[in-house]
């Protein structure tokens, strides 16, 4: 595979033996790193298949150096690891763990060549293989810092671009564990809340665009700094980007849903804002928002222009996606009135939903209509939600039958 004419036969015929093998070697490698690095262990699809394909060509490229005792990787490594730094740095992860997870790969390709072929090899065979490994480390470590600084360097001057970076790796989670969103939160100087609130959006018009002054006026009326300004005092605490026709901020949970949704209706949007989120939870409100926002009815939006977790919840049932969750659907649309102190509350309105009159409702329960009439106003407080409306009266119905089948 190496040539004929090498000065180091045991050598390259270990490394025809490895080649056969490469693929379990691979295997062993990648799940070394996914063990030893947190931010290895979230990469699925693509990444997963890349981390791989590097973890291939980095110890074909090791193998075919200590084969002809040679340890200088030439122009086209330079090339392919300053390319990797680089990538690295666009998607976030972190530094160190990038040349740790070097690290942890090529121990596990000398453990392997020592475990296996000791008695082929001579010691200055294994000493030349230890010191080989030390060497590429040392000239890959170079290459990926060097190119990692200056692609961070580019991406953090544009802090607009990096911050919706960020967050669209949120949304895809794609490298949202704790110490990788604490480095690139740090390193952008952003203070992001531990439980944010997620706005998203769209035009009320079809047809209609979600623009950029769209995005930056709506930022702007729940009292935010804009993507492209610089805030004035403090660090920043929310993010926005653009998906297709949609807009997506991540709000702290200080904006308050009827400053979000009257913001929304002089701007002529709709969307959904899942309160109280996590950041590593943010990728599943995304999903649930957009969904609900795919699915909602005309009417969901008669007197309002935000749909809640709740309604997310709901339509994820209606609709049977896989993600529903009934006790979820019970526990965000009815809220406090699950809570004992609330049973009178909840059985008002129980009533009145299947009687379809407060003065029937209270018949059945034997109240005054005016204390039935109360109920309903606390029910709504408490709920957000009116039962004269269609959309509402099947949100409170639908979570109300759920919770009596337990």
């Amino acid at each position: 595979m190496w040539g004929g004419g090498s000065m180091y036969p045991a050598r390259v015929a270990v490394v025809a033996k490895i080649e056969s093998e490469l693929g379990p070697v691979v295997a062993s490698a990648v799940h070394a790193i996914r063990d030893a690095i947190p931010v290895y262990r979230s990469l699925q699809g693509a990444q997963l298949a890349d981390v791989e394909a590097i973890a291939y060509w980095s110890l074909r490229r090791l193998m075919a150096l200590w084969a002809h005792g040679d340890r200088t990787i030439d122009d086209r490594d330079h090339k392919r690891f300053r390319a990797i730094g680089s990538a690295r740095a666009a998607d976030g992860r972190p530094l160190a763990d990038v040349l740790r997870a070097y690290r942890v790969a090529s121990s596990v390709f000398v453990r392997h060549v020592t475990t296996e072929y000791l008695d082929v090899l001579d010691p200055p065979d294994i000493a030349e293989l230890g010191l080989g490994v030390l060497d590429a480390i040392d000239a890959i470590s170079e290459e990926i810092i060097g190119a990692y600084v200056v692609a961070r360097e580019q991406l953090t001057s544009n802090r607009a671009q990096a911050h919706a970076a960020l967050l669209d790796d949120l949304l895809a989670a794609r490298h949202n564990s704790p110490g990788t969103v604490s480095d690139r939160t740090r390193e952008l100087d952003l203070k992001l809340p531990t439980h944010p609130n997620l706005l998203v959006v769209q035009s009320a018009d079809p047809g209609r665009p979600m623009s950029d002054d769209t995005v930056e006026s709506l930022v702007l009326a729940v009292g935010l700094v804009p993507p492209d300004r610089t805030a004035t005092s403090g660090q920043r605490s929310h993010l926005v980007t653009r998906h297709e026709h949609r807009a997506i901020v991540l709000l702290p949970p200080s904006i308050h849903r009827t400053e979000a949704d009257l913001a929304c209706r002089d701007l002529r949007l709709r969307g959904c804002l899942v309160e109280k989120s996590t950041i590593t939870g943010i990728s599943s409100s995304w999903r649930l928002a957009s969904e609900a926002l795919d699915t909602a009815p005309d009417h969901a939006f008669d007197d309002r222009a935000l749909l809640d977790h709740g309604d997310g919840q709901l339509l994820a049932l209606l609709t049977a996606r896989p993600t529903a969750n009934t006790y979820e659907v019970v526990r965000s649309v009815l809220g406090p009135l699950t809570e004992a102190a609330n049973e009178h509350i909840l059985q008002g309105l129980s009533a009145f939903i299947s009687t379809g009159t407060a003065t029937a409702a209270a018949t059945r329960l034997q109240v005054h209509p005016q204390t039935l009439r109360y109920r309903l106003r606390r029910a709504q407080q408490l709920t957000g939600r009116d039962p004269r409306s269609a959309w509402h009266r099947l949100a409170l119905d639908t979570a109300i039958q759920l919770r009596q089948l337990g």
